[in-house]
């Protein structure tokens, strides 16, 4: 009786079956590889899209219920800061290892030059070292909606805890700050917004935990506490009043060097006028965008790329890819009594 016959795989059958099993284990691991991208990206955007509208719902309900009086106060304020020493006492993390948010220049264009169509674009503007430091007083903060407070936005670097110190080891982010200031503080140093009374006289800002995030120095140095937003790299507006015909006139920025506009109360001049209209812009970035950022500012990226002609087109090249810019149009309903 002859044994059963048994045939082995060759050792070229074997190499196709194996060659085989890679290519199909590469198309699996490409297919999956481009969706987890594509959830990511879903999810940044989103996280975006969440963090700009959390910012612009209530900066618009803030504008929208400002006031003023016609008097010689000056009832809002916003001012560019271009360089470090200006931002003396705003609770900065003024310095890195590496390049920063280029200052003195380098961020500076409030109003981009005129397209095609000789149109300006928001989205394409760039508002200093560290972004607008707006100030207003609106009644969208206490019980009721009735009493006047002084609010601030600005955008500040810092460790996202403790002291703006270099040898702070907490994560070093850029975010933006909303302080409202208390009632009571606000009737105390007065409605001007640009009063020395909302200064503060030191560069390190109260906790998270602190009971203070209300006070008048928060104007120029927010608490912890006071955090809108994290991952804001960029926040600016434009301001408008209305012209006989219901068209709009541009007062701030009312040209390329304009870093400043101060609204009097009573004043009818263009360069002082409180505004009727404003477009506001935000940029935020992914929280990848975030980390290479700080990578690059605390120098554990030993050297710019070859393809960067400058430590500031590199800063900004990081922030254009790994970042979105929102911009929304709110009319400034408060009216002078």
């Amino acid at each position: 009786m002859k044994p059963a016959s048994s045939r082995a795989f060759t050792l070229l059958e074997l190499l196709v079956a194996v060659t085989v099993t890679l290519v199909v284990a590469g198309l699996m691991l490409s297919v999956t590889s481009g969706v987890l991208n594509l959830w990511r990206r879903t999810q940044a955007g989103h996280t975006q899209a969440s963090t700009a509208k959390q910012v612009l719902d209530l900066l618009e309900q803030d504008l929208q219920a400002a006031v003023y009086r016609r008097d010689a106060r000056r009832w809002l304020a916003a001012d560019i800061i271009d360089s470090s020493a200006g931002l003396a006492n705003h609770g900065w993390l003024a310095t890195a290892i590496g390049p920063m948010r280029p200052a003195d220049g380098g961020s500076l264009l409030p109003l981009p030059p005129a397209g095609a169509n000789n149109d300006r674009l928001l989205m394409s503007a760039r508002f200093g070292l560290s972004g607008l430091w707006l100030r207003f007083v609106t009644t969208n903060v206490e019980s009721g909606g009735s009493l006047p407070v002084l609010v601030a936005y600005q955008m500040v670097r810092r460790p996202v805890t403790g002291d703006p110190l270099a040898s702070n080891a907490s994560p070093v982010r850029y975010s933006l700050y909303r302080s409202a200031i208390s009632n009571t503080d606000t009737f105390t140093v007065g409605y001007d917004v640009t009063s020395s009374g909302y200064a503060s006289t030191t560069n390190n800002p109260t906790s998270a935990s602190s009971t203070a995030y209300r006070a008048a120095r928060n104007v120029m140095n927010p608490s912890h506490a006071n955090v809108l937003a994290s991952n804001v790299v960029d926040f600016g507006c434009w301001l408008y009043v209305r012209n006989p015909d219901g068209t709009l006139l541009r007062i701030y920025p009312a040209g390329l060097g304009d870093t400043s506009h101060q609204a009097i109360g009573n004043s009818l001049a263009p360069d002082s006028r409180y505004p009727e209209v404003a477009d506001v812009m935000v940029r935020v970035l992914t929280d990848a965008g975030a980390t290479q950022l700080e990578a690059i500012e605390l120098g554990r990226i030993p050297s710019r790329p070859p393809a960067y002609a400058s430590d500031a087109d590199w800063w900004w090249a990081v922030v254009e890819a790994n970042s979105r810019v929102f911009v929304r149009r709110v009319e400034i309903k408060g009216t002078a009594p």
